[in-house]
């Protein structure tokens, strides 16, 4: 005989074979306001007491590097991993300018729907003298349309497409050991990225830095 569980749809389904209707519940609203002020019924006076500061963005450096061709390494059970080197680059920003040194590489995992996670290393070289070097860091996706991505894929109509059909994010982090640049140890970046392919494939990616509010 079967029996009944209506509070736990999974058990009864499981028991019954037939899923038992849920009711939709109307999200928890927890915008900024809210985590700043406090969320309603808090009894607690922490949150009130010490309002949470709204971080601001400052655009700090951009890079540009040339790739490589791709290399796939073939499909694997979290989707098709492919492999891009660089072959140099530069970059500026507030704190510096420089050359990208060639050799970086990029561990791209493309989903079925192209959306694409990429982990990528670079190596910085300032134009001091002697010059510093500054290893980056780089984590995000690329999602967007099915038929975006796919131009984005090809040099030949990657200039085509529009920056703003796509979101390219990334999260920025660096490391080094030159006294002259250990603030950037412990900084915080977000960056936004473009791919292009006139003149060879090109990545480029605009970092901005997390500070303080005013």
């Amino acid at each position: 005989m079967k029996e009944h569980n209506p509070d736990n749809p999974i058990l009864h389904e499981a028991v019954n074979g037939t899923p038992v209707a849920t009711p939709n519940k109307a999200p928890k609203k927890r915008d900024l306001d809210t985590m700043i002020n406090g969320f309603q019924g808090d009894s607690s006076s922490t949150s009130r007491s010490y309002p949470i500061p709204k971080p601001s963005l400052e655009r700090d450096f951009q890079m540009s590097v040339q790739l490589n061709p791709k290399i796939s390494v073939g499909p694997g059970i979290w989707g098709q991993r492919n492999w891009i080197s660089y072959i140099s680059g530069h970059w500026n920003g507030r704190w510096g300018k420089g050359t990208v040194v060639p050799g970086g590489q990029d561990s791209q995992l493309v989903a079925p729907d192209l959306s694409t996670h990429l982990d990528a290393n670079f190596l910085l070289q300032t134009h001091d003298h002697p010059p510093a070097f500054i290893s980056v860091k780089t984590d995000g996706w690329r999602v967007g349309p099915r038929e975006t991505l796919e131009k984005l894929e090809d040099p030949a109509l990657a200039d085509e497409v529009d920056p703003k059909s796509y979101s390219f994010r990334l999260y920025v982090h660096m490391e080094t050991g030159d006294a002259r640049y250990l603030h950037l140890n412990t900084g915080m970046w977000i960056g936004s990225g473009i791919r292009r392919g006139t003149e060879g494939t090109i990545f480029v990616f605009f970092s901005f830095a997390v500070g303080d509010v005013d």
